[in-house]
C-alpha cells in the first residue's frame, strides 16, 4: 500500500510574476514509497546542509493543480533550512520528488529560496531566487535530483521549497500533476530543521513574498522534514578549513 500525506484541492491565485533560473537536475538516489531506507544515499562532501539519506518510506503531495500564467501548476510547499556554517557562496543543492501516481508524469520542477520572516520560518519571505528545470520525466517512488549552478549567496538559515507545473504539456493532467510532491526524510545528517512545513493555500509558482498560506506538521509521526541538500563553493570549503586551522592554533 502507498503511503502519502496529502492537502486538500484548493481554487488557484496567481503570483508576483519573477524571472528565475533555467536548470538541468541529474537523479543522484531513487526510493520506493512505503519502504523506508536508512543511510543509503552518502552525503555530499562538504555539505552544510544534508537531508537525503533516511528516506521513511513516505511522501507529501503538494496538490491544488490550477493554470497559473498559462500552465496547470500546483501548490508551493517549502520548510526552514538552518545549514551548519554561514558560508554564502553555493554551488550545488539537491531536492526531493515524489510521484504516487500508477505510472511516470512528465512536469517541471521550480525550486525557491526565500528570507525567513515568521516565527516558525516556513513562511514565504523575500524572494532570493529560484530554478525552473527542464521537463522531467518523473518515476514512480521519491527520486533525488542535483543541481551544479553558478555560485549563488544564501543565507545561514533560510526557506527552501518546491512546486510543479506542465509547461504546458497537454499530456500531463492536473491530477497528475497532483500525484507529484517531496519525500519525507529524517534525521538530517548535517544541519537541521525544525519539525514545520508550508504550504500555499492555492496554486502558485514560488516566487510570492508572503504568499498566502499555512504552515503545518504531521504531530511527529513523521517529521514533517523533506529531501534537500546544499553544497557551498569548494573555495569557501577551503576558507572554513583554514579558519579551523587559525582557531586551532590559537587554542594551543
Amino acid at each position: 500500500m502507498k503511503t502519502l500525506l496529502s492537502a486538500a484541492v484548493l481554487a488557484a491565485v496567481a503570483g508576483v510574476a519573477s524571472a528565475d533560473i533555467a536548470g538541468e537536475a541529474t537523479p543522484i538516489a531513487h526510493y520506493a514509497i512505503g519502504t523506508p531506507s536508512y543511510g543509503t544515499r552518502a552525503v555530499t562532501p562538504g555539505a552544510t546542509f544534508s537531508n537525503v539519506t533516511n528516506f521513511l518510506g513516505q511522501a507529501y503531495l503538494n496538490g491544488g493543480a490550477a493554470v497559473v500564467s498559462g500552465n496547470l501548476t500546483t501548490k508551493y510547499v517549502s520548510e526552514q533550512i538552518n545549514r551548519t556554517h554561514a558560508l554564502t557562496n553555493v554551488t550545488r543543492f539537491s531536492f526531493s520528488v515524489a510521484n504516487l501516481d500508477a505510472g511516470i508524469v512528465t512536469a517541471r520542477a521550480r525550486v525557491r529560496f526565500h528570507d525567513l520572516n515568521n516565527a516558525g520560518g516556513t513562511n514565504t519571505g523575500a524572494y532570493i531566487t529560484g530554478y525552473s528545470f527542464s521537463l522531467i520525466a518523473f518515476n514512480p517512488g521519491v527520486t533525488v535530483f542535483s543541481a551544479n549552478i553558478a555560485a549563488i549567496t544564501l543565507p545561514q538559515n533560510f526557506s527552501m521549497g518546491i512546486t510543479f507545473d506542465n509547461l504546458g504539456a497537454t499530456g500531463t493532467t492536473a491530477a497528475q500533476l497532483n500525484n507529484l510532491g517531496v519525500g519525507i526524510f529524517n534525521p538530517p545528517d548535517v544541519g537541521s530543521s525544525p519539525d514545520l512545513a508550508f504550504t500555499t493555500t492555492a496554486a502558485s509558482v514560488g516566487n510570492v513574498h508572503n504568499a498566502a498560506g499555512n504552515s503545518f506538521n504531521f504531530g511527529g509521526q513523521p517529521v514533517a522534514n523533506f529531501g534537500w541538500e546544499i553544497v557551498p563553493a569548494p573555495s569557501s570549503l577551503a576558507l572554513l578549513g583554514l579558519g579551523g586551522l587559525v582557531a586551532g592554533r590559537r587554542r594551543r
